[in-house]
């Protein structure tokens, strides 16, 4: 008969081993979107300048492009896990300063930025690398998921949160401040797996050739797929409650639809995943996606206004679902965990430097013209030649 006083032990020290990773991997993944989305919900209640409202959200993109990169470089030094831990680290400092006034807001939002930056990157490669590629649909939704999650949070609580400390200019600021909570709740929860990094290795999960995935035709239709996908979220995660409010709409009812449209991306960032792990061929999903986006986003201008909440839906829907199918592709698409790593570099430094451009000549066109129907033409155009262009991601191929 076998012993079980020796067995029992082991079992129950995998089963919370286990149980630490899944609660660490779930809130470092709440805690990458709360620093985006409770910024557009305050906007006007910030008080900004021009100069400093194209900052603040146009910002964290160029810096989420350009920090891509040190991702990867963190990972080889320090390992996944480590790597995470420092990126923690300077998330919950940059949530921090932001409480501190509108210089704060914007070195928060940098300091935050380049944390969130290292994690995008880390975060799909940890996943594989740690739950097993078998099992990547259910983890990329909870991933997904939680990135959803946290946006609603960000959304739906930074506007009562405001009104609570005071509903003032230093209270929009101070409302900003407090999301270090759950910054540093997740820095503490993580602590756990640095000794899981010590026994693994550094930088493991290395096999396969190298690949140049900068000369590979399917790693770039991901990138472009993924970076306008991060254009279309991110032009209107700052400016739909502006937009709301030009077609006469209260503050209270454009916060709410924008929360519902983040709500509406969070489910879609979960069963997306799962949709998507049962088949090979993905160019349904990619035409899905689009097809969702084009219309939330006409419907959300030109449809009647008691509809929008509906558009909106809509358009969250197709924003979740190319985020995650975008990050899916990553690690379905990859041979090997290294070549994930590289198309999870590549499609985040460039998709990003593309997205950047969305916020800023948006905020631009709108300012100039003092209408939403040039932004919206843009936008058009642009998921029109996504259709183009990342079609091809989702063929049957590994890279």
């Amino acid at each position: 008969m076998m012993d079980t006083s020796t067995v029992s032990p082991q079992v129950n020290t995998t089963a919370a081993q286990s149980w630490l990773l899944w609660v660490g991997f779930i809130l470092v993944s709440l805690n990458l979107r709360l620093l985006f989305t409770t910024v557009g919900p305050l906007l006007e209640n910030l008080q900004l300048g021009f100069t400093s409202t194209l900052l603040v959200t146009t910002l964290p993109l160029a810096l989420l492009g350009l920090f891509s990169m040190a991702g990867v470089r963190l990972r080889h030094w320090l390992g996944e896990e480590r790597a995470l831990f420092f990126a923690l680290i300077l998330l919950s400092i940059g949530c921090s300063v932001r409480g501190l006034g509108e210089s704060g807001l914007i070195v928060g939002t940098i300091v935050g930025s380049v944390g969130i930056a290292v994690m995008n990157v880390i975060m799909p490669v940890l996943a594989r690398k740690r739950f097993g590629p078998q099992r990547m649909g259910m983890v990329m939704g909870v991933y997904a998921l939680m990135l959803g999650a946290g946006a609603v949070l960000g959304a739906s609580v930074s506007l009562p949160l405001f009104q609570w400390l005071g509903a003032d200019q230093a209270s929009a600021f101070h409302a900003l401040g407090l999301w270090a909570i759950p910054a540093l709740l997740a820095l503490l929860l993580w602590l756990p797996q640095l000794r899981h990094a010590a026994h693994h290795g550094l930088g493991s999960g290395h096999g396969g050739p190298s690949v140049n995935v900068y000369r590979n035709p399917t790693a770039w239709a991901i990138t472009l797929f993924f970076g306008l996908q991060v254009l279309n979220l991110f032009v209107f995660l700052p400016w739909m409650p502006t937009l709301l409010r030009d077609r006469g709409t209260d503050v209270a009812t454009a916060a709410l639809i924008f929360s519902i449209s983040q709500l509406s991306l969070m489910v879609a960032s979960f069963v997306t995943p799962l949709l998507a792990a049962r088949t090979q061929d993905h160019r349904p999903h990619i035409t899905s996606v689009i097809l969702l986006c084009l219309a939330g986003t006409l419907g959300l201008m030109y449809a009647p206004l008691p509809s929008a909440i509906v558009w909106a839906a809509v358009l969250g829907f197709g924003q979740g679902a190319g985020l995650s199918l975008g990050t899916f592709l990553f690690v379905a698409k990859a041979a090997s965990i290294d070549t994930a790593t590289r198309i999870s570099a590549m499609a985040q430094t460039v998709g990003y430097l593309i997205a950047v451009a969305g916020p800023l000549v948006v905020g631009a066109l709108y300012q100039h013209s003092g209408d939403w129907n040039l932004p919206v033409f843009l936008l058009v155009g642009i998921l029109l030649i996504e259709f183009i262009v990342a079609l091809p991601a989702g063929r049957n191929v590994k890279v």
